[in-house]
């Protein structure tokens, strides 16, 4: 004798089948990649690969993130590219990208979405490319948070780097030196000019200035507001919104020039800091526990906004 299944008995044991499936939880969850410049230099990206393990030792136990990478878009690895890929082998089901820059430039605004894949321009790509840098493109979604100019951090900073330096504020002047950007030049003053008030206004000093000095380029802007500020204040105290370089070195390199035997584009010219109290800062940002917060803090807010 043949057994008869109604066509809607046949349903209900297909379903029954395959609920415990449709009812597990999924287990994915977001990954975090972090993107500094990157540099030539181990010693400075040294500080910016350590960030891993602090953002690490922040989230604790409560970490959302199934994988977190630092890695560097020129000159070295980890690269964008190696990050990614990391996150993807990680099961990650979306990366939340945080550009660990002073504030906007062409590099947040094309060379890091570029190399996300989240912006095609051949011009950016090619230059890239020239570069050592691998444009990729990435099967997960990609969310580009702020970068740090959002957030106090450069500020705070800042200010603790000039106490470092400070003794007698009534006699001293502020200078504060930046990477700056042609393309978001207004975004780079306004924030510089808050900060140089911030610490003016926290530290009794009252004199403050600043200038755009890119990395190994363009010294003598610094020099500039260096020597303005020495016509009025006896003691200057020069610190960089850099990432990873502080301003002695840069000081250093430039005032070489004037001792090296055949440089002769110095040729009878005189050192203008030569006889001038000036106080440079061996830091930049890093070393500091505010830098690895405020990824950690800016990474879990874009998942409470974005869940």
């Amino acid at each position: 004798m043949k057994a008869l299944f109604h066509p809607l008995t046949i349903m209900c044991l297909i379903l029954l089948g395959t609920s415990t499936s449709w009812a597990e939880p999924s287990t994915s969850r977001p990954g975090l990649l972090v993107i500094a410049h990157g540099s030539p230099s181990k010693t400075w990206n040294e500080p910016v690969l350590q960030l891993k393990q602090d953002v690490i030792n922040l989230l604790g136990q409560d970490n959302p993130f199934a994988g977190i990478e630092v890695v560097l878009m020129e000159f070295t690895e980890p690269n964008v590219a190696d990050g990614v890929h990391a996150l993807e082998q990680a099961q990650c089901d979306r990366i939340v990208a945080v550009p660990l820059f002073i504030a906007p430039s062409s590099h947040s605004h094309w060379d890091i979405p570029a190399l996300l894949g989240l912006y095609s321009d051949i011009k950016v790509e090619k230059a890239l490319q020239e570069e050592g840098a691998r444009v990729l493109r990435c099967n997960l979604p990609i969310t580009l948070t702020p970068t740090l100019t959002s957030s106090d951090v450069i500020d705070r900073v800042m200010l603790q780097r000039v106490r470092e330096l400070s003794t007698n504020p009534k006699e001293e002047a502020v200078v504060i030196l930046a990477h700056g950007s042609e393309y978001a030049d207004a975004h780079w003053q306004q924030m510089l000019k808050r900060t140089v008030t911030g610490i003016c206004g926290q530290t009794g000093i009252s004199y403050g200035d600043w200038a755009c000095v890119a990395v190994g380029q363009n010294f003598e802007q610094g020099v500039s507001a260096i020597a303005q500020a020495a016509e009025h204040r006896q003691r200057v105290l020069v610190v960089g919104a850099y990432l990873s370089s502080g301003t002695a070195r840069m000081a250093q390199r430039w005032q070489m020039k004037f001792n090296a035997p055949h440089a002769m584009p110095m040729h009878g010219m005189e050192n203008p800091l030569a006889n001038l109290d000036v106080h440079f800062s061996q830091q930049g940002l890093l070393p500091d526990p505010a830098v690895a917060q405020w990824i950690v803090t800016t990474a879990l807010n874009e998942l409470e906004r974005h869940p």
